[in-house]
């Protein structure tokens, strides 16, 4: 697992300040009930180019928007102006490299009741240097997780909810304390769902396959990319489809995708290998027109980039 390192900077309470002041009273929401909501954003360094990118940031404005509506919090920001505080964020950091930012919209008040609806909600903003989410230069070992993935009707699968992530901290704890590099969900149903922060792609026969959003899997912003980049510039065929974990043990490929993670292939399930346990060439392929579009590389895609001047 990467290990991260943070920049000096980051935004609270309507400003940029030393890392070490953006601190929050411990009788806050967000920490006693884990209320907030937010986003990932990744900034690609191009060496060749000397520019850093940020990937598809006004696609994760619109879901850290839309995460507040569903919960029913107050994210008074437009577009402009969140842009505004991440590009001024990496400035003052001086950010010349691969990072990752982490925008939350965290309760900040100090009532005791366990409600969204509150005063005192707030956008806080930290970035940290990430290369690679995991070891890229080897398959993934994973588990099928004992625990299940929450259902929409318990917490919005469709947000990612601050305390919702103790669902996935409790199947990632167990993976890795059995020796395994990640954990993947099953739903109530006992179709495959998704990783303890990535989606899952698998393919069969030049076919690809990944869970339909029905299954309580995260609406991922990488994950909308890898479908649109493998049916327009590979010309494969992409299945929303159920999976079931038997079936996992017998595909070609398989793949996490994310924000974090960008692409990572699975060499093994439950110890049983998938096919040779290398990256397939449907993977390797697709990860490298990723990689190219993340910087800058792909002139198709500069609509998803934006340019940290």
């Amino acid at each position: 697992m990467a290990k991260t390192t943070s920049f000096p900077y980051a935004y609270i309470r309507g400003k940029i300040c030393k890392n070490e002041e953006a601190v929050v009273p411990i009788q806050c929401k967000a920490i006693q009930y884990g209320l907030g909501v937010f986003t990932g954003i990744r900034g690609n360094y191009n060496s060749k180019k000397k520019a850093l990118y940020l990937f598809r940031l006004e696609d994760h404005y619109k879901r850290l928007s839309e995460a507040a509506k569903i919960v029913g919090m107050k994210f008074n920001y437009t577009y402009a102006q969140f842009k505004k505080i991440i590009l001024d964020l990496i400035k003052k950091n001086n950010a010349i490299e691969d990072l990752y930012i982490r925008p939350t919209l965290y309760a900040g008040s100090t009532q005791l009741t366990p409600r969204f609806d509150n005063e005192g909600d707030d956008l806080a903003v930290y970035m940290m240097s990430l290369k690679d989410y995991f070891d890229s230069g080897k398959g993934l070992n994973i588990c099928v997780s004992s625990w299940r993935r929450f259902d929409d009707d318990m917490i919005s699968t469709k947000a990612k909810v601050t305390g919702g992530y103790a669902n996935s901290a409790l199947a990632k704890t167990e993976a890795v304390q059995n020796g395994y590099d990640e954990a993947l969900f099953l739903n109530r149903d006992g179709k495959v769902c998704e990783a303890s922060g990535a989606n899952i792609f698998a393919v069969k026969e030049g076919i690809v396959y990944t869970p339909p959003l029905s299954a309580n899997n995260l609406n991922g912003i990488t994950r909308r990319s890898f479908i649109e980049l493998l049916e327009k510039e590979m010309k494969l065929c992409v299945r929303e489809e159920e999976i079931d974990r038997s079936t996992l043990y017998t595909f070609d490929e398989l793949f996490f995708t994310g924000t974090a993670a960008k692409i990572a292939y699975i060499g093994s399930v439950d110890k049983r290998i998938i096919s040779d346990g290398k990256i397939g060439p449907i993977t390797k392929k697709v990860g490298k027109i990723f990689g190219d579009v993340m910087i800058g590389e792909n002139k198709k895609y500069m609509k998803w980039l934006t340019k940290v001047n």
